[in-house]
């Protein structure tokens, strides 16, 4: 009875030890035909104040490799990056780039930090579904810190609640207002939405992975930001890398100079007015 015992222990004592094996001599191999495109997202908890400590979390999914662009000059490319700290009052952009081999996707939301234990009222908003034409809906992030309730002026409705959501039926453009309440003391902020009239391409972009100025050969991340468009023309000014049609393009320069950055968006036979910027480019 104990030598059977004992047989069927070193038999399941080998069933592990033999899958481990297989796995040390077969290395999984990439999957040349995986299409997936990386998604990339993040949150962030921590007191918005000066000089406090905040963790940002990555949700990204399905990709490798990361870069964090804090909005201060601080960047990082780790998965989750240490905690980060900002030195003064404002507003910063945080963009998060995953990327899959050559792949990316992009996420930006913007931070408010505030100066002190005062209410300090802030809010971003995001087109639902990204439509933008009317009717549209609008989904408001309250970041407002030290504050205990809200109040909320939206095209004549009032709101209480944190984070509300409002439909806008006609185009133009609307005044949005925030009031942040802690006991007796208030403040409030305010922003413009605009919704837009027809489903023309709108062209706009902007830079990643601050500080400035660039350098020479230094790859340089282009967001793209339009509009209502499927394709996209960019050039890079004489003597610049050359036209691109990515949606995201990523290029060097290999001469200092200033160079005319252009990018028309496109849908169908429709295309935008070219939006254009000037960069720098240091030796």
């Amino acid at each position: 009875m104990k030598k059977q015992f004992l047989q069927k222990l070193m038999l399941l004592l080998a069933i592990p030890l033999a899958l481990l094996s297989c796995k040390k001599g077969n290395p999984a191999k990439p999957d040349k035909n995986d299409t997936t495109m990386p998604v990339a997202q993040f949150d962030w908890n921590g007191a918005q104040r000066i000089n406090s400590e905040i963790q940002f979390v990555n949700k990204s999914r399905y990709a490798d490799s990361y870069k964090w662009d804090f909005g201060d000059g601080q960047i990082s490319t780790k998965a989750n990056p240490d905690k980060i700290k900002y030195a003064g009052e404002g507003t910063y952009e945080i963009l998060l780039t995953a990327i899959k081999g050559t792949r990316k996707a992009f996420y930006k939301q913007v931070i408010y930090i505030a100066p002190d234990n005062n209410p300090a009222p802030f809010f971003t908003f995001e087109f639902k579904d990204n439509k933008s034409t009317a009717p549209a809906t609008v989904v408001f992030k309250n970041q407002s810190v030290n504050a205990q309730t809200y109040k909320w002026k939206i095209n004549g409705t009032t709101y209480n609640e944190a984070n509300p959501t409002h439909t806008f039926n006609q185009p133009g453009k609307y005044l949005v207002e925030l009031t942040a309440i802690n006991g007796n003391v208030q403040a409030t902020y305010s922003d413009e939405v605009e919704v837009d009239v027809n489903t023309d391409p709108q062209a706009g972009f902007s830079l990643a992975y601050h500080p400035y100025p660039y350098t020479i050969n230094e790859p340089i991340q282009f967001v793209n930001t339009s509009k209502n468009a499927d394709a996209w023309d960019w050039t890079f000014g004489a003597n610049g890398p050359a036209a691109s049609t990515e949606q995201h393009p990523e290029v060097k320069f290999a001469v200092a100079g200033s160079y005319t950055v252009t990018l028309v968006a496109k849908k169908g036979t429709k295309q935008s007015a070219p939006k254009t910027i000037t960069i720098k480019i240091n030796p």
